[in-house]
């Protein structure tokens, strides 16, 4: 029997040169952490509001093709996944422009970024694994 995993692997981009103020590096720890919080707390609704537009789209696009989920969303999707682990917690903060990068303890890769409507969101895309 085959098992379709779903994992939130997050883009890799090029960083664009350039620093951010204080005030942004406080506004992207702000919302990776929320982010974060609310993965740990396994709670859908609230990962999916802190990603961005796009990345919402994308995941409930990877659960309707790839999980034969009818009707997915980006929440009924996160529900299915395992909550990152107790503890984790934004380390650094890097900005550059409209990107930004937050390290997390407890996280292979660091968070992706981005300013959409003048909020800092997670921009992530997901990927599957069979096994």
């Amino acid at each position: 029997m085959r098992r379709l995993t779903i994992t939130m692997a997050l883009a890799v981009t090029p960083v664009l040169a350039g620093c951010g103020g204080g005030d942004d590096s406080a506004k992207v720890s702000a919302a990776a952490q929320s982010y974060v919080a609310a993965f740990s707390a396994h709670d859908a609704k609230a990962t999916c509001l802190a990603l961005t537009e796009r990345s919402q789209e994308q995941v409930a696009e990877f659960a309707r093709e790839h999980m034969h989920l009818r009707g997915a969303t980006c929440a009924k999707a996160v529900a299915l996944l395992p909550p990152a682990g107790e503890g984790a917690k934004v380390a650094t903060v890097e900005v550059h422009g409209a990107r930004a990068t937050a390290a997390v303890d407890g996280f292979d890769r660091p968070l992706t970024l981005v300013r959409e409507d003048g909020t800092w969101r997670v921009q992530s895309s997901p990927s599957g694994e069979t096994d």
